[in-house]
């Protein structure tokens, strides 16, 4: 499994006038999530892009419980349960202290840059990524 936990301060722009985030905030908290995922694997999202892989946006869901404020600092966690193959989909549990505040997934399906093709998950990033999914080797 891949896992990462993200933490970041809930900023102005970020809110209503009522001071609470707006639900179009979410998913970019979960592209925040996924991308410090990736840093943290020393596989950063650009590297990727240079490598001509992309990983365009197929599904988005979020399942609001309850508001985060300004000011507030929320966690995002992101997980990867599952050995990717032609789609990746990331979980994300989004807290302010031990209150949920947010959960959700997104699909993002490897395309090739230049063709725009679906591909499978290219063997290097395969080989980077098997280490962290024991049950697949």
């Amino acid at each position: 499994m891949l896992y990462n936990k993200s933490s970041i301060k809930v900023r102005y722009k970020e809110t209503d006038q009522m001071g609470i985030v707006n639900n179009a905030v979410y998913p970019t908290w979960f592209e925040i999530g996924r991308t410090e995922l990736f840093d943290a694997l020393n596989l950063p999202y650009a590297d990727m892009e240079k490598n001509g892989i992309m990983l365009p946006l197929s599904e988005l869901y979020v399942k609001y419980h309850s508001p985060a404020y300004y000011g507030d600092v929320v966690t995002i966690e992101t997980t990867v349960d599952k050995l990717p193959g032609v789609r990746i989909t990331f979980n994300y549990t989004i807290t302010c202290n031990d209150r949920l505040i947010a959960k959700g997934y997104t699909v993002q399906a490897f395309i090739d840059a230049k063709s725009r093709r679906p591909i499978r998950m290219p063997e290097w990033l395969k080989t980077a990524l098997l280490p962290h999914f024991p049950e697949e080797n």
